[in-house]
């Protein structure tokens, strides 16, 4: 039997996730209630944000996870058991002499089933793996629009990705290692060089104008801003 109807679907959204934030026809104008005290118009020239807190502390990104990892055990459960109707139907196989009309037929049947299981299988893993994709590109764009706008606003020239270094996390190989530090654009900055509470709070913000988890259903589409 092909492993693949026997694999387990793991859900990983970790960045993952395919799977966008509100569905709103306009800019929507948050106010920065506590925004970081050195993010205010020139003050600074330069802002930092960590993406890793973005895809894990969002609202929207909770759901998301929450949502996909419920269609990923409805898929291992439904897995599990056309793998036990294959299973049965090959024990009462072993009841029948090869060669037989009765054989044959029992046989063939096996076979559609043992096909069908695994092109459902297949089928539905790549509609999960789609879905994780386009979240997180619609859901990247849209912090990366949201933190614009707060430069925009508050006179920022630039706003670079934040990496922290975190070697605990990674494969113990020198070239993860590597990988990890060639990654890192930031090797140090001021606190209140910040922005990632504020971007968080203008996604939350917009996520629940937006409708919050009605914006999830298959009829709510992931849309670039």
């Amino acid at each position: 039997m092909n492993r693949g109807l026997t694999a387990t679907v793991l859900f990983c959204f970790a960045a993952v996730l395919a799977w966008g934030l509100a569905q709103s026809t306009g800019q929507t104008k948050t106010p920065e209630t506590s925004a970081s005290p050195g993010a205010r118009a020139g003050e600074h020239s330069l802002a930092v944000l960590d993406l890793v807190r973005i895809f894990a502390e969002c609202d929207q990104i909770k759901d998301l996870n929450d949502k996909i990892r419920r269609k990923s055990e409805a898929v291992a459960a439904e897995a599990a058991q056309r793998k036990k109707i294959i299973d049965d139907k090959r024990e009462q196989l072993t009841a029948f002499q090869p060669g037989t009309t009765d054989y044959e037929t029992r046989r063939k049947d096996l076979v559609r089933l043992n096909i069908e299981a695994n092109v459902w299988l297949k089928t539905s893993e790549d509609e999960v793996e789609s879905q994780k994709f386009e979240w997180t590109r619609v859901i990247y764009e849209k912090a990366v629009k949201a933190a614009t706008d707060l430069a925009q606003q508050r006179g920022i020239a630039a706003v670079i990705q934040r990496v922290e270094f975190k070697p605990d996390e990674i494969e113990s190989n020198v070239q993860a290692l590597r990988r990890m530090i060639q990654e890192r654009t930031v090797i140090y900055n001021a606190p209140e060089l910040d922005i990632t509470d504020d971007v968080i709070r203008r996604l939350n913000a917009e996520y629940k104008a937006g409708g919050g988890k009605i914006q999830l259903e298959p009829s709510s589409q992931p849309t670039a801003p």
